[in-house]
């Protein structure tokens, strides 16, 4: 329903509008009627209207100057005028404030269902071309984010009517509720000079003083606190250059504070950035002596206090997800199943949030709890001493077999009914384990000598197997791995 104004000095006129045609079939409420144009401008000032019917000549105010005060007000606003003079002196001044039709006293009651449909049509205009403007303005600013064109860039600058000689800042509104008030908002907002929505959060293009951030901050409508929508404010980013890497800075952000399910309240994105080389994953190694003889609820308190560790230190998802990839092959040892690994890395891989990297993580340990303690028979034993010393060397399940005087196909039946996998598997398992270590430790080995050096000759399998094993290529797992720090252990 459309909200509709009358404004009248004469009381039963006013009266009588409300009966002589039937409003809610137009689409129309009136919301409204005053007799006092004073007093219609202070109401103007809290109630929205679409479409205001002014008598021109009232004594309070002439209708001239009441129209135009209240186009000040709301320049939106169909407006309709009234008048019972013949001069039209008073229609011309209508005119001039953008009236869509004039109506003489005594009102016929088919003009005025005439002149509320044209006002109707000029409304429905009106809203197609902001759409189609404001349509046209995200995409400019979609594209000027994400352009990496120098002449492009300066091109929509222009068309977004952007500053060279001052920085700018991006703004990420979270799932603003509710949307439409948040972007009446920003439309009316000089300092923001574009915006458009990314999936269900607002990107904000913010070019103003400190102090009309602060003003910005403040009279958002969408109030800024842990139980309301929250906003990131982007570090100060130079117009000539800086937009697509604020741009990407703030996206990954946004999506660093879902993943972390803890998007609220107001905050910096420079405060939010991670010091260069302060968190770093430990490595294969290093978590298997930490969580060496932990129960369930030890462990379980344990991984949470590292991901919360990882949280606190600004780390990204991916940090998460190869933390807790180390931690699934070093639970591996004592799995039976081998399947519960895949289903783990692919659970981690897939996780929207860290709680379902968690719950994966536990029911890992969960299981391996389940798993009785193994008494491995003596020739299980000597395989696996002959993988740990010599993984290096071309081993297989025959020639183990044959050094230990044994049919392999008794021997390979053996191995798998103790240790829950077969030997290639095992092997397989061992070799990238040791591959973990190297490329967390040793920095400065080349991934293909690597690769060799736990025994592939054949470096493009190395990376399949590693791929297969983690979910991610050595490059990526090495990526996730720093200099400096340590994730805490126990």
């Amino acid at each position: 329903m459309l909200n509709v104004m009358i404004v009248d000095d004469e009381y039963m006129l006013l009266r009588g509008y409300r009966k002589i045609i039937d409003w809610a079939a137009l689409g129309l409420e009136i919301k409204i009627t005053e007799q006092n144009p004073l007093t219609a401008l202070l109401q103007l000032q809290e109630t929205p209207i679409d479409i205001l019917i002014s008598d021109m000549n009232m004594p309070e105010l002439d209708g001239p100057s009441f129209v135009a005060q209240a186009k000040e007000i709301q320049p939106e606003m169909a407006l309709i005028v009234i008048s019972g003079y013949s001069d039209f002196d008073y229609v011309k001044a209508g005119l001039k404030q953008g009236a869509v039709n004039y109506l003489k006293k005594p009102v016929d009651t088919d003009e005025l269902v005439e002149a509320l449909q044209s006002a109707i049509e000029h409304i429905e205009k009106q809203k197609n071309y902001q759409q189609m403007a404001d349509l046209a303005m995200q995409a400019q600013t979609r594209a000027l984010l994400q352009s990496t064109d120098t002449q492009n860039g300066k091109n929509l600058m222009q068309k977004l009517q952007i500053s060279r000689d001052q920085n700018i800042r991006l703004i990420g509104i979270l799932n603003p509720k509710p949307p439409m008030e948040l972007v009446a908002y920003l439309q009316m907002m000089s300092t923001v000079k574009g915006f458009f929505l990314e999936g269900q959060d607002y990107i904000i293009l913010f070019q103003g003083t400190d102090t009309q951030l602060r003003q910005f901050i403040e009279q958002a409508p969408s109030r800024v606190s842990n139980k309301h929508r929250p906003m990131i404010i982007g570090d100060i980013g130079i117009v000539d250059g800086c937009l697509r890497q604020a741009y990407q800075q703030l996206e990954a952000e946004i999506a660093r504070q879902y993943f972390f399910e803890s998007p609220s309240g107001l905050q910096w994105l420079a405060n939010c950035k991670p010091t260069e080389g302060a968190v770093v994953l430990p490595g294969y190694s290093q978590v298997k002596e930490a969580i060496k003889g932990f129960d369930l609820p030890v462990f379980k308190e344990w991984f949470v206090a590292q991901t919360k560790w990882l949280e606190n230190a600004s780390a990204s998802d991916i940090l998460v997800r190869q933390f807790a990839l180390v931690v699934v092959l070093v639970l591996n040892e004592k799995l039976l199943k081998s399947e519960t690994k895949t289903k783990a890395i692919a659970a981690i891989n897939k996780a929207t949030v860290v709680s379902e990297i968690e719950r994966a993580i536990i029911k890992v340990f969960q299981e391996t709890n389940t798993v009785e303690q193994r008494h491995l028979t003596a020739n299980v034993a000597a395989m696996c001493q002959i993988v740990e010393k010599r993984y290096a060397e071309p081993l297989s399940l025959g020639s183990v077999a044959q050094e230990l005087h044994l049919n392999a196909v008794y021997l390979g039946q053996l191995f798998k009914q103790d240790m829950g996998r077969s030997f290639s598997q095992y092997l397989n398992d061992y070799r990238i384990n040791i591959a973990l270590d190297m490329l967390h430790n040793a920095k400065y080995y080349d991934v293909n000598y690597i690769a060799s050096f736990v025994g592939y000759q054949n470096h493009g399998y190395f990376y399949r197997l590693f791929k297969q094993q983690t979910g991610m290529t050595p490059s990526e797992y090495r990526e996730g791995t720093g200099v400096t720090d340590t994730v805490g252990q126990r």
